[in-house]
């Protein structure tokens, strides 16, 4: 009877066991792993997505593939109605093989189910655009260019790219610009599987000019973005500039024309449009108040900006500014180091040939106003090369140095450390950079101080400009010898 009883539990079990294996597989759905989806099915999904294939016959599972590209599966997650997996991200497309069989294929160890399955990559999404220095290649950046149908640009005439490339990830296109007048509108990339759109043309934009009160005759640098097709610079009164030398598409020098009688805002033309400087260009011409703090037009003058008082610093008078310091817009301020300063000097003291301050005079009219997006301008000219000292520009009145500070030293940035000589050029310094305090640059550079936050924390609108050394180094004789003009704060954003 045992032989008996043991011989029908073998049998019961070899029979179960043909009855799963024996059974045909059978894929019959695709859902989300979500729980509150088990119900939703779909035929689509994205390279990359966690699915459930749902069906029956599908134990022993030995391979899963979409369009031909093997799954990583674990048997934990695989029973006989039930496959969690996850799609290759490098599963193939109609986008990169058009020839792709879109079918999920299920290998068990008793047979083999498919089941029509598309996958699809979202459309592609552009990011940005920039320039080549030529103004004729364009670079797309962005993700999903694959499967690439055309490119098309919102020009006159033919507008689709004369040719075009895309990067090995799929994340930049270098396509060439077709020839015609561009207008307002957007570059479009057509794929596989949808459209991505970007306005164009972007916009040009003025983000510097090396000196916003250049005097007739000098060349100026203007930098900023997108400058493509520029055929003309446009000074205060529509008059051109001349000379026009477009470096690259962030930069370009002008020569400035003579007949300047205004002052306004620097324009830049080109195929793309017109590009306006956020500053004005030639505002020594109305040095508008408040704001302007000083021209050095007056030496001594009281009045609104003409407020300079020459404590013992330099002063040059148009006609010394014009032989000495070519290129001023008149009179001018002077900073010479006349003596050694030894090691971490700190600020000059009064009687140094190197100090100069201003009257007070307002710099807005609303001074519960934020100082941010504000900063301190003047033009400077390096007489000699400059590699050592420094000029900290000082918020008090006399003998009330302990303000707000900040520091200027473009040496350190220059290559090799030296600033050599290259006419004015104008300086920003944000009024965020300001400091309490001299005694913060003496006891420790460069570390976090008291900062105002708005013109009211200033307790004065007296400025002083400053020859001191707060480096570990001696400064030699001479080594700070610049002019100064045109002090100014203006918002620059």
């Amino acid at each position: 009877m045992r032989i008996i009883a043991f011989l029908i539990i073998v049998t019961a079990i070899f029979i179960s066991c043909k009855k799963n294996e024996g059974g045909t597989p059978i894929i019959t759905n695709v859902r989300s792993v979500d729980t509150t989806k088990r119900d939703s099915s779909f035929n689509q999904a994205v390279p990359g997505s966690l699915i459930v294939i749902q069906g029956s016959n599908l134990g022993g599972l030995k391979a899963v593939y979409f369009n031909d590209t093997a799954a990583y599966f674990n048997p934990v997650y695989a029973t006989d109605n039930n496959i969690i997996v996850t799609i290759p991200a490098s599963a193939q497309t109609k986008a990169t093989n058009p020839n792709t069989p879109e079918i999920i294929k299920v290998v068990t160890d008793h047979g083999t189910a498919t089941y029509s399955f598309t996958l699809y990559l979202p459309p592609p999404l552009i990011t940005s655009l920039s320039f080549d220095n030529s103004g004729t290649i364009v670079y797309i950046n962005g993700t999903n260019f694959q499967g690439i149908k055309k490119i098309t640009f919102p020009v006159s005439g033919v507008d689709t790219a004369l040719s075009y490339t895309v990067n090995k990830t799929f994340t930049q296109i270098v396509a060439e610009i077709p020839h015609g007048t561009p207008y307002k509108d957007s570059l479009r990339v057509y794929a596989t599987f949808g459209v991505g759109a970007y306005p164009y043309p972007p916009p040009m934009t003025i983000t510097s000019v090396s000196n916003e009160n250049g005097t007739a005759g000098t060349t100026i640098t203007v930098n900023g973005t997108n400058f493509v097709g520029i055929n003309q610079v446009l000074f205060p009164g529509n008059i051109p500039g001349t000379n026009l030398q477009v470096i690259s598409v962030n930069q370009l020098k002008v020569t400035v024309p003579s007949g300047i009688t205004v002052s306004d805002s620097l324009r830049v033309k080109g195929v793309l449009g017109t590009a306006v400087s956020p500053q004005l260009f030639a505002s020594y011409i109305v040095h508008p108040s408040p704001g302007y703090l000083s021209t050095f037009e007056v030496q001594y003058g009281p009045t609104d900006n003409t407020s300079f008082v020459g404590w013992t610093g330099g002063y040059a008078d148009q006609a010394t500014a014009t032989a000495n310091y070519p290129g001023a817009t008149g009179a001018v301020a002077v900073l010479q180091q006349g003596s050694p300063m030894s090691a971490n000097a700190g600020p000059t003291s009064q009687g140094n040939p190197g100090l100069l301050q201003l009257n007070p005079t307002p710099w807005v009219s609303n001074t519960s106003l934020s100082i941010n997006n504000y900063a301190l301008k003047f033009e400077y000219l390096v007489k000699s090369t400059w590699s050592a000292g420094q000029i900290w520009i000082a918020v008090g009145g006399w003998y009330g140095w302990s303000s707000y500070t900040a520091r200027f030293a473009p040496w350190e940035s220059a290559p090799g450390g030296k600033l050599q000589p290259s006419g004015w050029q104008t300086a920003t310094i944000p009024l965020t950079e300001f400091h309490k305090g001299n005694e913060f640059w003496q006891t420790s550079y460069k570390t976090s101080g008291a900062i105002a936050t708005k013109f009211s924390d200033f307790p004065t609108t007296e400025v002083g400009f400053l020859i001191a050394n707060d480096l570990p180094a001696a400064v030699p004789v001479n080594s700070v010898n610049i002019a100064i003009d045109n002090v100014r704060i203006v918002k620059i954003q």
